[in-house]
């Protein structure tokens, strides 16, 4: 195994979660692979998020479809997709902080054991309990920071982008809706991308709330898609 593979913990019967029956039963096998692949790719980024602008590099990258890929993402509850532009996997999150904290203490009494076995004098021994106080300070420094760095990307990340045609094309075919993507975007191009007197935040919501103004049988589609989203 190569120096710059990471390591984390994988249940064995992670196939008999009941998102993971519903996403098997109707994406087959391709889609457990398309999950596992997310997973991996998440584990491999230094914060453990993913931008969902370059699922279709992903997609292209493993031979897969981006709409198979974006339907893993946002369909069976197993990643948490942040303002429409990260997405990160809570289970994950969990699972590595706590294996981050083990190695951590590995590691401390691993140098606690060398200096008992080499006889270090009490002066050592306080001088190492106080390095050893010294990183557990900088290791919750360090996840502070860490904590403000993400807000801070988070924040920048907000920034709205009006979509192009294609994009809500795109997405319209994607939930099935019918309706015209070009009077929407239009619509919204004429008014500056306002909503009311607000910038328009999430432009797929507002795709979604012309749908089923435009046409109540889109109501239905949306309601069934959120539903799969719960389970």
């Amino acid at each position: 195994m190569s120096k710059d593979c990471y390591y984390f913990t994988h249940d064995s019967n992670a196939k008999d979660d009941p998102k993971c029956v519903l996403m098997i039963e109707q994406l087959g096998m391709e889609g457990y692979g398309i999950y596992w692949m997310l997973v991996e790719t998440l584990r491999d980024q230094p914060d453990y998020t993913y931008p969902v602008a370059n699922i279709p590099a992903l997609a292209r990258r493993y031979n897969t479809s981006t709409e198979k890929v974006r339907t893993v993402v946002y369909n069976y509850a197993l990643f948490t997709v942040k303002d429409d532009l990260i997405f990160f996997s809570e289970s994950l999150n969990r699972r590595m902080q706590a294996f981050n904290e083990k190695r951590a203490k590995r590691s401390e009494a691993g140098r606690l054991g060398n200096a008992s076995r080499w006889g270090t004098s009490q002066t050592d021994r306080n001088a190492i309990t106080m390095r050893s106080q010294s990183l557990a300070i900088k290791v919750k420094e360090s996840k502070v920071k860490e904590k403000e760095s993400k807000e801070k990307v988070a924040t920048t990340r907000t920034a709205f982008v009006a979509p192009s045609l294609q994009e809500v094309s795109d997405y319209i075919s994607e939930k099935g809706y019918t309706v015209d993507a070009r009077q929407f975007v239009d619509f919204y191009e004429s008014k500056g991308w306002m909503v009311g007197s607000n910038k328009m935040k999430d432009w797929r919501a507002a795709v979604r709330t012309w749908a089923c103004r435009q046409n109540p049988a889109n109501t239905q589609i949306h309601d069934i898609a959120s539903t799969y989203k719960d389970l």
